[in-house]
C-alpha cells in the first residue's frame, strides 16, 4: 500500500509540472531542456574517443513555425536566420534574439528552394533545384534583385543544373552543389556565367573491388557499375573568402573528403587527418574561424580552424525519440553570432538550438588567443580548461603550442607528452636536443680527443707491448672460459655463419647452454622493444598492451618454428636435429638482438626528420639476421639453394595450418565447455530446485 502510494504522489507531481509548463511556457518556445540529452566524446592521448565535459547543451526547441521538409538554412546580418522552407516553397526570415519571425518571402519563381546564402551587402542567395534556377532576392525585404538559369556554355551542356546548396564569395562568384553531379562544384561568375568545375572528391577501391580488378576479365570489368567519388553535400565561405565544402562519402572511402578547406585551385589544404565522420550533410564557419559540420543523424562536429577536431557531440543513439535536443533527421545547421549552433529537421519540422557551455567557451578564448599571438593569455587559459580536465589532450597539446612559441621547450616537451601529440613532441625535442648540443658540443668534443690522445701516447709508450699483451691475455681468459665461450660463440657465428655453424654441427664449438642463453637474451630484447621505444615511435603503450599475446605469442611462434622445420627437413632429408634448429635460430639471431637493442636506445634521441635512421638500422638488423639463419640451415641440414628455400616455403605453410587448426580447435574446445557448464547449470537448477 505504501508503495503504490508514492506511485500515485510521483505520478501527480510529474502531471503537475506538465500542466505548468503548457500553461505558461511561450507559443514559440517548447521548453528549456536537460543537459543529459546528448553526450559529448573528444580523442584521448591515445587516439580513443572516450566522452568528455558537456561541449553544448540543448537549449531552445520551436515547432511552431509551420516548416513543411525544410533543407537549409544560414545566419544572415542582425543574427537573423534565413531558413529554407521547402515543402510550403518559401523563404522564412526568423529572429533568434526575439524567436519571432522577422519576415516571409514567397517569391512567385519558387519550385523547391533549398539552399540559402547571405551576403554581406544582404544579397539572399537561394538555390531551388526544381526550378533549375538560382535567385537573389533583398535580404531585408525579399525583392526580387535577379535570377540565373543553366549556362548557356558548351562545357556545361552534358550537365544537369539543378541547384542543391550555394556559396557566394567576396568577389560575387557562385559555387553551387548541383544534384548528380560528381564532376565538382560548379562555379559560376557573378554574372552567371559558368567558370567551370571547382575541386572534385576522389575515387577508392575497396578490397573486394581490388580483387575484381585482379581476377576479373575485360568484358567482366567493363559491366560493373561505375566507381564513382563521394558527392558533395554542401558548400560555405567564411568571412575572409575562404571555401569550405562537405561531402557523403561511400562505405570504405577514407580518403578525407568528408571535410575541405579549399585554396583557389580548387585543392584541399586540410590534411588527410579529416577522415572522421563520412556523413557530412552541411557545414558552417564562424567568425572566429572554427568550423561546425553535422550528420544526418545529429552528430555535430567542432574543428578548430586548423581542421583538427575539437570534440563532437549529439545522440544518434537515441533516434526516433520526441525529446528536445535528438532529431530524426538533420538536414542543416548554422552558428549565431553569439556562439549557439542552431540545427534544423526536415521529417520532424522543428528548429533545436545548443549553447555552448563554459567549458567550450574557455577552449574557444584560449584557440582564439593562441591565433591571434598572445601565447601568454592563451597558457592562462588552458591552465583554466586542466582545471576543469586534467585529461584533456586539447588543453595540454594547446598548452604546449604555447610554451613552444615562448621558448619554453623543455614544458612543452612535458605538455605534448600528456596530449599524445607527436609531431608537436618532436619539435620541441629537437629545439631542447639543439641547445643541449650547443651548451655541451665543446666538452664532448674535448673528451673524444683526449680519449683519443690518451690510446696514442699509451701505444707509444707500451713500444713492448706489455700492456697490450696483459690486456690481450685477460680477455683470451676471459673469452675461453668454459662458461662463457659458449656465450661469445655467437659473435663469431655473427661473423663467420658457415665456418661456425659447421663447428657446430660437429659439436666442437656452441652448445645447448649458451643457445639457451642467446634465446633468454633475444626475448629480452623483444620485449625491450616491444615496451620502452621512444615516445616518437611508442604506438602502444604498456598499460594497453596484452602480455598474454605477446609473450604467447612470441614463444609460440619460436617453438612452433622450430617443431615444423624439423618435421619438414625429416621429410626432406634433412640432418638437423631439434637441438640442433633451436642452437641454429638461437645463436643466428644475435645480430638481431644487438638491432633491438640499439635501435630501442636510439629511439630516444631521434625525431621524426631522423626516423628514416631508425627504420634502416632495423631493416639491415633483420635482413642480416636473416642471412645468417639462412646459411645456418643449408649448413646444418646439408641443403643446397633450392632445398633451403623449399624447405623454409614448406615450413610457412605448415605454420599457417597449424594456427588454423589451434585457431578452431579452440573455438571448438570452448563450445564444448560452454555446453558443459550449461549441462552443469541445469543439473544444479533442477537439484536444488530452482524451477
Amino acid at each position: 500500500m505504501e508503495r503504490n502510494g508514492l506511485m500515485i504522489m510521483v505520478k501527480a507531481i510529474l502531471a503537475f509540472i506538465l500542466a505548468a509548463l503548457f500553461a505558461f511556457g511561450s507559443p514559440m518556445t517548447l521548453l528549456a531542456v536537460g543537459p543529459n540529452t546528448t553526450m559529448t566524446f573528444a580523442f584521448n592521448r591515445r587516439g580513443w574517443v572516450v566522452r568528455t565535459q558537456d561541449a553544448y547543451l540543448p537549449y531552445r526547441n520551436i515547432t511552431t513555425l509551420g516548416l513543411n521538409q525544410p533543407t537549409g538554412m544560414v545566419f544572415g546580418n542582425h543574427d537573423l536566420l534565413y531558413i529554407a522552407d521547402t515543402g510550403n516553397r518559401r523563404i522564412i526570415v526568423f529572429d533568434t534574439q526575439t524567436e519571432e519571425v522577422h519576415n516571409i518571402f514567397e517569391f512567385e519563381g519558387f519550385q523547391s528552394p533549398r539552399g540559402v546564402f547571405v551576403t554581406a551587402e544582404d544579397w539572399l542567395y537561394v538555390a531551388d533545384a526544381r526550378a533549375n534556377a538560382v535567385f537573389i532576392l533583398c535580404a531585408l525585404t525579399g525583392e526580387h534583385i535577379r535570377s540565373h538559369y543553366t549556362p548557356t556554355s558548351m562545357a556545361f551542356t552534358d550537365t544537369l543544373f539543378s541547384p542543391n546548396r550555394i556559396a557566394v564569395d567576396l568577389r560575387g562568384n557562385m559555387f553551387i552543389v548541383g544534384e548528380g553531379v560528381y564532376d565538382g562544384v560548379i562555379q559560376l561568375s557573378n554574372g552567371g556565367e559558368f567558370l567551370g568545375f571547382f575541386a572534385a572528391n576522389r575515387t577508392t577501391r575497396t578490397f573486394i573491388q581490388m580483387l575484381q580488378d585482379i581476377f576479373f576479365t575485360e568484358r567482366q570489368r567493363n559491366a560493373r557499375i561505375d566507381r564513382l567519388p563521394g558527392t558533395f553535400s554542401n558548400v560555405t565561405v567564411d568571412n575572409r573568402g575562404v571555401i569550405y565544402s562537405v561531402s557523403i562519402l561511400p562505405m570504405g572511402n577514407f580518403t578525407g573528403d568528408g571535410l575541405k578547406r579549399h585554396d583557389m585551385a580548387g585543392r584541399d589544404t586540410f590534411d588527410d587527418m579529416i577522415i572522421w565522420g563520412l556523413q557530412h550533410v552541411d557545414l558552417c564557419v564562424d567568425a572566429g574561424g572554427f568550423i561546425y559540420t553535422v550528420s544526418p543523424d545529429g552528430w555535430i562536429y567542432v574543428f578548430t580552424n586548423r581542421g583538427e577536431m575539437i570534440f563532437y557531440f549529439g545522440a544518434g543513439h537515441l533516434l526516433d525519440t520526441d525529446i528536445a535536443g535528438l532529431f530524426r533527421s538533420v538536414t542543416a545547421l548554422a552558428v549565431s553570432s553569439a556562439g549557439d549552433i542552431w540545427v534544423l529537421d526536415d521529417q520532424s519540422n522543428f528548429l533545436q538550438s545548443f549553447r555552448p557551455t563554459e567549458y567550450t567557451r574557455s577552449v574557444f578564448e584560449a584557440i582564439t588567443l593562441f591565433n591571434a599571438g598572445l601565447y601568454e593569455e592563451s597558457a592562462v587559459v588552458w591552465e583554466d580548461v586542466l582545471r576543469h580536465n586534467q585529461m584533456s589532450v586539447l588543453a595540454h597539446t594547446g598548452m604546449g603550442r604555447a610554451q613552444l612559441h615562448q621558448g619554453n621547450h623543455t614544458q612543452a616537451m612535458a605538455s605534448f607528452y600528456l596530449g599524445g601529440h607527436r609531431d608537436y613532441y618532436s619539435t620541441a625535442y629537437w629545439e631542447v636536443r639543439n641547445q643541449w648540443l650547443m651548451d655541451n658540443l665543446t666538452v664532448v668534443l674535448l673528451t673524444v680527443a683526449g680519449l683519443f690522445l690518451l690510446l696514442s701516447v699509451m701505444r707509444h709508450l707500451d713500444r713492448k707491448r706489455v700492456v697490450a699483451g696483459a690486456w690481450g691475455g685477460a680477455k683470451a681468459k676471459v673469452m675461453n672460459a668454459p662458461f662463457l665461450k659458449p656465450v661469445f660463440f655467437a659473435f663469431s657465428v655473427a661473423r663467420h655463419p658457415i665456418d661456425s655453424y659447421y663447428y657446430m654441427k660437429l659439436k666442437e664449438k656452441g652448445s645447448l647452454g649458451g643457445a639457451v642463453f642467446h634465446f633468454v637474451l633475444f626475448f629480452a630484447a623483444y620485449m625491450v622493444f616491444q615496451t620502452s621505444r621512444g615516445f616518437l615511435v611508442q604506438m602502444t603503450e604498456v598499460v594497453d598492451m596484452d602480455f598474454m599475446v605477446v609473450i604467447g605469442g612470441f614463444f609460440g611462434l619460436f617453438i612452433l618454428f622450430i617443431l615444423s622445420n624439423y618435421l619438414v627437413t625429416s621429410i626432406y632429408d634433412g640432418e638437423g636435429s631439434v637441438a640442433d634448429i633451436f642452437k641454429l635460430v638461437s645463436y643466428g639471431v644475435f645480430p638481431l638482438t644487438i638491432t633491438l637493442f640499439g635501435v630501442t636506445a636510439l629511439s630516444h634521441v631521434i625525431t621524426h626528420n631522423e626516423l628514416f635512421l631508425l627504420n634502416f638500422t632495423l631493416f639491415f638488423g633483420f635482413a642480416y639476421t636473416v642471412s645468417v639463419l639462412w646459411l645456418g640451415f643449408q649448413e646444418i641440414h646439408n641443403y643446397g639453394f633450392k632445398q633451403t628455400f623449399l624447405s623454409l616455403f614448406v615450413t610457412a605453410c605448415f605454420m599457417v595450418i597449424a594456427i588454423v587448426v589451434l585457431f578452431n580447435l579452440s573455438i571448438l574446445l570452448n563450445e564444448v565447455r560452454g555446453f558443459i557448464e550449461s549441462i552443469a547449470r541445469e543439473v544444479y537448477a533442477h537439484v536444488t530446485g530452482m524451477y
